[in-house]
């Protein structure tokens, strides 16, 4: 996985009473202390988080601090383990001893980040500063009947193998195949695991880690993903994700927030009609009968199709051996994909839309059908972009989302120092 450097496009800084104060990050205007030895020390660690390496000249800069008050709370700071100096990069046009620069030490806490789909679930821990120490995958039955106990074992399993305190757990994100309460943090309407509806899982694993967590649809953390540095479409203001797999669903971003709807339910296309069943012998009328995996598949064996096609890589592997059956379907999925992003344009208007899921890995032979059909269908628009996450989109949304409550998190460790 890349390392997450940016922090859902938030700003790094708090306000302070220099002129031209940066912003506060969500989550930070309630938590300000009336200490501004504790503010000041937090406002260094964003920046140092922000940048990820510098000089106490920058600092001050930066924040409008004193230079004599950076050198004083950066020497408090490393005391206590947050900061350490690095070796200056050489400059040869500079005369004398480079200044010193420092860093946030990473290593000093943790989040985690976890995508909980309907069939895998992938996991990972990545230091303060975004570098990713530990991921894995591993299959969503082994936590799935006991969704809260399994999620914490895992999670405190990866903190130990890190050689990390549970106490140095800054926050969780956690991306789900369910609909997610966005006031509550309850599940409702899982697609496959039933057991799950009506579990309070924000407020179970706040109480069981005693950290911030942060819960979500994994399409809405998908969407979050690729706007950010690390995803396909950085910096653009609305993005809609169209995430095909074991599943479908929608997610979508305006000004790197992701949106939820009233009740959490943003996105679940999964029910829409296909555009294309005349003459066909689909294993049902709806996206999530046709378009994904297991309909795929199903509609090859439908066609005629000989070959041991299992998932997606089998249908698009036999597609581009030259298979007329695989080709057929690949064709089909290609045109509907290309109607529900054309949907998706004309109800969303998103300045870029994103394939992202399973089905993104076979996007060279979609592409080929799905540029024939906007060719002939000018009303159609631009194609989705392919992610360049795949199925990592909702685990990196998970850890950005965990990012968001770093600060805080930093602020209250300091308060107690």
């Amino acid at each position: 996985m890349k390392v997450l450097r940016l922090h859902s496009g938030l700003p790094s800084s708090l306000p302070g009473p220099a002129a031209g104060g940066s912003s506060r990050p969500v989550g930070l205007e309630t938590h300000v202390p009336s200490d501004m030895r504790v503010a000041n020390m937090v406002r260094l660690l964003a920046e140092l988080r922000a940048h990820g390496s510098l000089p106490r000249s920058d600092l001050a800069r930066l924040t409008g601090l004193a230079v004599p008050t950076v050198h004083r709370l950066v020497s408090e700071l490393g005391t206590l383990g947050f900061v350490s100096e690095v070796a200056p990069v050489a400059d040869e046009s500079r005369v004398g001893r480079p200044p010193a620069v420092f860093r946030l030490r990473g290593e000093s806490g943790a989040v985690a980040g976890l995508d909980v789909g309907n069939e895998s679930t992938r996991l990972a821990l990545a230091s303060l500063d975004g570098e990713v120490l530990i991921s894995r995958t591993m299959p969503t039955s082994v936590i799935a009947e006991g969704l809260v106990d399994g999620i914490v074992t895992e999670i405190l399993g990866m903190a130990q193998e890190a050689g990390l305190r549970p106490d140095s757990l800054a926050a969780v994100g956690v991306g789900i195949a369910s609909a997610v309460d966005p006031q509550t943090g309850v599940l409702h309407r899982p697609p496959r695991h039933v057991n799950w509806r009506g579990i309070p899982l924000a407020g179970e694993l706040r109480n069981r880690l005693g950290c911030a967590v942060a819960v979500d649809q994994d399409d809405h953390l998908a969407a979050l993903a690729e706007s950010s540095s690390v995803g396909t479409a950085p910096g653009v203001g609305s993005v809609v994700v169209l995430e095909i797999g074991k599943g479908i669903g929608v997610g979508m971003t305006v000004d790197s927030r992701p949106l939820t709807g009233g009740r959490g339910r943003f996105g679940r296309i999964a029910e829409w009609p296909v555009s294309q069943s005349r003459g066909l012998r689909l294993p049902g009328r709806t996206l999530g009968e046709c378009l994904v995996t297991d309909g795929l598949v199903a509609q090859y064996a439908s066609r005629g199709g000989q070959l041991p096609v299992q998932d997606g890589l089998g249908l698009f592997a036999a597609a581009g051996e030259g298979d007329a059956a695989a080709r057929a379907v690949v064709a089909w999925a290609a045109r509907e994909i290309a109607d529900v992003a054309q949907r998706l344009q004309a109800m969303c208007d998103p300045e870029a839309v994103v394939l992202g899921g399973g089905l993104a890995g076979g996007y060279e032979l979609l592409q080929s059908e799905m540029n024939h059909r906007a060719g002939r269908a000018d009303h159609l628009g631009e194609l989705p972009l392919p992610s360049v996450l795949g199925n990592f989109a909702p685990l990196t949304g998970a850890l950005l989302a965990a990012q968001d409550s770093v600060l805080p998190w930093l602020l209250t460790q300091l308060a107690r120092a």
